[in-house]
């Protein structure tokens, strides 16, 4: 990229562009330049930035070509071909036109006569495209000294991207249009080297291919029965992988249900914990409800026996001391027959309790065992995998190896025939 002091230009409008413009009708190249937006609004765009850019002519090319030649290649193109000035005075004719904003008949002939140079004197399209990069770049510099808006300026460098993309376009369309009659020329002589070399190599090569043939139908066979077993093998593997996978679902199941069951065992032992722990406080209740009662039939007695030192008068006294003595009494009896219920329900108890400890270690056991479990499916769903994607490695491979031979097979079969039709063409050569 050339640097120079960044002097701001300030951008007049140009009234003439009656010279500005596309001027021809072409519709694949109005095709063209309608696909890349190049309108002329951007040639006018590049009318006007024409002035700056031949004021700056010299140093545009002078960085251009100070570039390339910077590559060995490039110097022995020149030397062999041209002198570096008189290629620069073309550049800085070839670089004026393109800012001229006017699109003819005569500015594309120019581009095909610059592509038919480039063929004629070995300049390949990477040099090209990146020689044009190079230029692109230095005009996009001059751009950014002018003294417009942001907005203006990102117009034209806009506009300079297109008339590079079309410049670009027609040149390497010319260049395929040579390289194809080139290729032209290859072929006829080849065809030459064809009928002068190849004629006796026809018969040969006609029966190689038969005897090739025949390999070839034996091997697609042997393939063939091959990817068939491995096939087979797949589809083993899969039921077998499916049915760990089934394995695997039910023991997660199975283990859910004892980690469920593991719970409700722990929840039953604390119920009946707290049960039999309600039946002791209530055991010591009962004790004291029982001496309640001895000493209410205590006074119960006490009172008969004054209610009788009193005679006539305590006979209503005697009664209801009675009565105190009865329900004490029954509340003894009462109160016995709980403790004897409660003493039985506490063995029961006790009994649960083990028997709930039993069951949690049982299941506990059982989880472990699934736990194993679930790691064994686990390894036997990876090993299947594993041998599952080995097959399929496997059964690619033969099936590669299948359509080689085959392509091998139809190869041929189109040589063993192309052999024939050579043998027809140099006939008529």
């Amino acid at each position: 990229m050339f640097s120079f002091k960044k002097k701001s230009q300030s951008v007049e409008s140009v009234e003439d562009f009656s010279n500005v413009g596309i001027f021809i009708k072409d519709k694949e190249r109005l095709l063209q330049m309608e696909i890349i937006d190049l309108t002329v609004e951007d040639l006018r765009l590049l009318r006007r930035v024409k002035p700056f850019v031949e004021v700056r002519i010299l140093d545009v090319v002078e960085a251009f070509y100070k570039a390339l030649e910077s590559a060995s290649q490039f110097r022995d193109i020149i030397s062999q071909n041209s002198t570096s000035e008189r290629l620069r005075q073309t550049l800085r004719h070839h670089i004026i036109e393109m800012m001229e904003g006017r699109i003819d008949e005569n500015y594309l002939e120019n581009r095909r006569k610059v592509s038919r140079v480039h063929v004629r004197i070995g300049l390949t399209t990477r040099w090209y495209l990146a020689a044009f990069q190079k230029l692109e770049g230095n005009l996009r510099q001059i751009i950014y000294t002018l003294n417009s808006s942001n907005d203006e300026k990102e117009k034209m460098i806009d506009a300079i991207g297109k008339i590079c993309n079309f410049e670009q376009q027609l040149v390497l369309e010319e260049y395929e249009n040579v390289a194809a009659a080139i290729q032209t020329d290859q072929q006829n002589q080849i065809k030459y080297d064809v009928k002068t070399v190849v004629g006796g190599i026809s018969t040969e090569l006609e029966q190689q291919s038969r005897d090739t043939n025949e390999i070839v139908a034996g091997l697609i066979d042997n393939t063939k029965t091959v990817d068939q077993y491995v096939q087979n093998s797949i589809e083993g593997a899969t039921g077998t992988k499916n049915a760990s996978e089934e394995g695997y679902q039910q023991m997660l199941l199975v283990n859910k249900q004892a980690n469920e069951i593991n719970g409700k065992t722990v929840e039953m032992s604390q119920m009946v914990e707290a049960l039999n722990s309600s039946s002791t406080e209530i055991y010591a209740v009962i004790e004291i409800v029982k001496g309640i009662a001895g000493q209410t039939n205590l006074l119960a007695l006490n009172s008969a026996i004054e209610a009788a030192r009193a005679g006539e008068h305590g006979k209503g006294f005697a009664v209801v001391a009675d009565e105190v003595r009865k329900l004490a009494d029954q509340t003894k009896t009462s109160v016995e027959q709980i403790a004897r219920l409660i003493a039985d329900s506490s063995q029961v108890t006790t009994g649960v309790i083990e028997a709930i400890h039993h069951i949690q270690a049982l299941v506990q056991n059982s989880m472990e065992q699934n736990e194993q479990s679930l790691v064994a499916f686990e390894k036997i769903s990876k090993a299947v995998d594993t041998t599952i994607d080995d097959f399929q490695h496997v059964g690619m491979q033969v099936r590669a190896l299948d359509n080689i031979v085959e392509t091998i097979g139809e190869s041929t079969k189109s040589l063993e025939q192309a052999a024939g039709k050579l043998e027809e063409t140099l006939q008529r050569f």
